[in-house]
């Protein structure tokens, strides 16, 4: 049953206790005996010598290195990857795997077969779920992500609720997100970035590892030291739709990629991705509203 608590509530919960929630996510299935050479080979992130049920968050990008999808990889078995992404991104990341697919021995298909059922807050390891549990964070809030087959989703939820998890809805997550600052594909990720310009390259890149695509750029942007623009917690006077632009003056400085406020926060916040010349302290103009750098 959908959650009827006011969005206030929901959002307490998450900080404070533990929420559950099953959001929109995308799967793609690669399987075969040379299936983790093949996804070495073409993303960003080293994934040789995974265990089963470990996971890493990995990018497939253009040769350029512009982002086009961004997919968390978990080892299902030994011969068996799920790459999981929000839905936006599903399409492409399937394209592009396929298209490098040439003689590899792997089969490659998007699945409804699969879904993902989130457990947040700083309670949720006191909840047990049947599944692959993945460890995660939102912000600086523990996160478990438990990938379960689609027709045991709800029984899952189910679970969840009766030990004391509280069902919250999607777009509570999403006002969280975008209060803590968190980047998404499909809002403020996609082909217009670099991975250094949406501050992914952290947790989805290796340095270390053999070649993948866009590799080349991605490196050189990393040994310069850092992007001329960069992903910002933004506080906003006034309602802003995203995609509207952040001027200083009359310079134009950066975008508005994601936003959120009531009823789900007292404010509206926002992310931008804003170039690294211009102040904390600066103050923007983003449509008629003011934009401030949040604390």
């Amino acid at each position: 049953m959908p959650t009827t608590l006011p969005p206030a509530d929901q959002l307490h919960v998450l900080r404070h206790g533990v929420g559950v929630v099953q959001p929109e996510r995308a799967f793609v299935v690669v399987e075969g005996a040379a299936a983790e050479g093949f996804l070495q080979n073409l993303l960003s992130q080293e994934l040789r010598g995974m265990a089963v049920g470990a996971a890493r968050s990995a990018l497939l990008l253009t040769p350029k290195a512009r982002v086009i999808a961004d997919p968390r990889v978990t080892r299902a078995a030994d011969d068996r990857f799920l790459l999981d992404l929000d839905p936006v991104g599903a399409d492409a990341l399937l394209r592009g795997l396929v298209r490098y697919r040439l003689g590899a021995k792997v089969t490659i298909e998007a699945s409804a077969g699969w879904a993902l059922v989130s457990l947040i807050g700083p309670e949720c390891g006191s909840i047990g779920a049947e599944g692959l549990v993945v460890e995660a964070t939102l912000g600086d809030l523990p996160r478990r992500d438990v990938i379960v087959r689609a027709s045991d989703a709800s029984a899952v939820v189910a679970g969840a609720v009766a030990a004391g998890a509280v069902e919250v809805a999607p777009l509570a997550v999403e006002a969280l997100r975008v209060d803590v600052g968190e980047v998404r594909l499909g809002a403020d990720v996609d082909e217009r970035w670099m991975p250094a310009e949406v501050g992914i390259v952290e947790r989805t890149v290796s340095f270390d590892k053999g070649c993948f695509i866009g590799q080349e750029p991605v490196t050189r942007l990393h040994r310069r030291g850092h992007a001329n623009r960069g992903p910002r917690r933004l506080h906003l006077d006034g309602p802003v739709a995203a995609g509207e632009m952040l001027l200083l003056g009359e310079r134009e400085v950066g975008v508005i990629t994601s936003v959120a406020g009531p009823p789900w926060l007292d404010q509206y916040v926002a992310i931008g991705i804003v170039r690294v010349d211009v102040a904390d302290d600066a103050e923007l103009s983003a449509g008629t509203a003011i934009a401030r750098s949040a604390s």
